[in-house]
């Protein structure tokens, strides 16, 4: 503000100099060019006539005879004395002749120029010539009174003129920079109320034309990432306290049971005929907690965001291997499998076995033996479609919504020892994630379970 009122300050300051040394340079000019015509005539005539009429009229009469004029005109004979004539519209006669106060006569003569003169605080233009007749010398003046005060009434026009201008100016710009700055006192505003931890808060938006505009969506932008980055922390570590919790509560109870059978056989109460039975039943045990440990630990490999180990994959090849083993495993199972003859994509091989064997585990888990099972792979120009279909009881919304959470069992699967870790289909969702796929459910009572598996196709060879 300070900056811009200084710099109109001069702006009207330099205008109106300019302007006021152009007045007086005009002024001085149409003087000095009145100055000339009539020193042309007093040498033509008045300087022939005035001396003959002096002596008849006297000075009154002389003062009569040029009364209209504005002129101070002296003549210096050559006997060196001076007459001078003063018209009344000069205003008051000088204190001396001002011929008198030239010292450079003979130059000023020679010049032809007008001058100024200072007599009692009066300032003249003059101009001075030779009289051709007698030999004597004429002077001519007259007040730059007129002048300046034409000059003086400038100067207070535009120093009335500046104030109102800078007085106005200044108004407008507070009013205007005000409005156009309140944007960035919200910046400042949001910014106290997000450092004091309101991270919902954001810039009101402002035209996009503005610079202002532009940097309040750039904030907005960059606050929504930033709470993004700090809900998807708390978030990551609220899973993080969920799956160590669950983690620990899967491992006490095969921890429990271990330490009770080896307790019990340490302490003889084991008969001689169960012992086999219960060294089979801690290695159930521990084989169920190294499946739970190793499950734990492949999530976390992949949670780490770790790069896949990825080649060429047929996945076709790979669905009637898993569909082949499923039906070994469960001969009575009607189960059929829909797929071209070969389809490759760019994966990670043992990754993509682990998620076809995990769904059809799944399905061997929740579904009874006699539920049809139908497995399909389709395909468009650059994603694959893996579909796992049952005609089992199904899930309702709320189950079906969290069948990738982990250490997740639905409720026909709540049996630690048949129902598996909870871990299964939070690996499928994972794997999918980590080749750039997804990974959905489609479930509701009594219609069965529908898992799809969208995975991106790459380029083969080139992994």
């Amino acid at each position: 503000m300070i900056g811009l009122l200084a710099l109109l300050t001069t702006g009207l300051s330099a205008a109106a100099a300019i302007s006021i040394l152009a007045l007086r340079t005009y002024l001085f000019d149409q003087t000095d060019n009145q100055l000339r015509g009539a020193q042309s005539l007093a040498a033509a005539r008045a300087a022939a006539i005035l001396p003959r009429l002096a002596p008849a009229l006297g000075a009154e009469g002389l003062h009569r005879a040029i009364a209209p004029t504005d002129y101070v005109m002296e003549l210096r004979q050559h006997d060196g004395s001076v007459l001078v004539v003063t018209g009344n519209g000069s205003g008051p006669t000088p204190s001396r002749p001002l011929i008198d106060t030239v010292t450079d006569l003979d130059t000023r003569i020679a010049s032809g120029t007008p001058f100024t003169i200072v007599d009692g605080g009066r300032r003249y233009r003059a101009i001075v010539g030779s009289l051709p007749a007698d030999g004597g010398t004429d002077l001519v003046a007259i007040p730059l009174r007129p002048v300046t005060a034409t000059v003086t009434r400038l100067v207070g026009v535009e120093a009335v003129a500046g104030i109102a201008v800078l007085a106005l100016a200044g108004g407008s710009a507070w009013l205007l920079l005000g409005r156009g700055l309140r944007p960035l006192r919200d910046v400042a505003q949001t910014a106290a109320a997000i450092a004091g931890g309101d991270l919902s808060r954001r810039v009101p938006d402002s035209p996009l034309r503005s610079e202002v505009g532009r940097l309040a969506a750039a904030l907005n932008v960059m606050l929504s990432q930033i709470q993004s980055a700090f809900e998807e922390r708390i978030r990551s570590q609220e899973r993080l306290q969920r799956f160590v919790a669950d983690a620990s509560h899967e491992l006490r109870t095969p921890l429990t049971s271990i330490r009770g059978y080896v307790d019990l056989m340490r302490q003889g109460v084991v008969p001689p005929t169960g012992v086999d039975d219960a060294l089979r039943r801690v290695q159930q045990e521990t084989a169920r907690m190294s499946a739970l440990v190793d499950d734990m630990l492949y999530l976390a490999h992949l949670d780490e965001h770790r790069p896949l180990d990825r080649s060429d994959v047929d996945l076709a090849a790979l669905l009637r291997d898993a569909v082949a083993d499923a039906a070994a495993v469960e001969p009575d199972r009607p189960i059929t499998l829909t797929c071209p003859d070969r389809y490759v994509i760019v994966g990670d091989t043992d990754a993509l076995r682990q998620v076809i064997g995990n769904l059809l585990s799944n399905v061997r888990v929740h579904t009874p033996v006699t539920a049809q099972v139908e497995v399909e792979l389709a395909h468009d120009d650059d994603r694959a479609y893996l579909e796992v279909r049952d005609f089992g009881p199904g899930m309702p919304p709320e189950a079906a919504g969290r069948i990738f959470d982990r250490f997740w069992r639905a409720s026909g699967g709540r049996d630690r020892v048949h129902g598996g870790s909870g871990l299964g289909m939070s690996i499928v969702a994972a794997v999918a994630a980590a080749h750039g796929g997804t990974a959905e459910v489609r479930s509701a009572p009594g219609a069965g379970t529908t898992v799809r598996i969208v995975l991106p196709t790459g380029e083969p060879g080139q992994p």
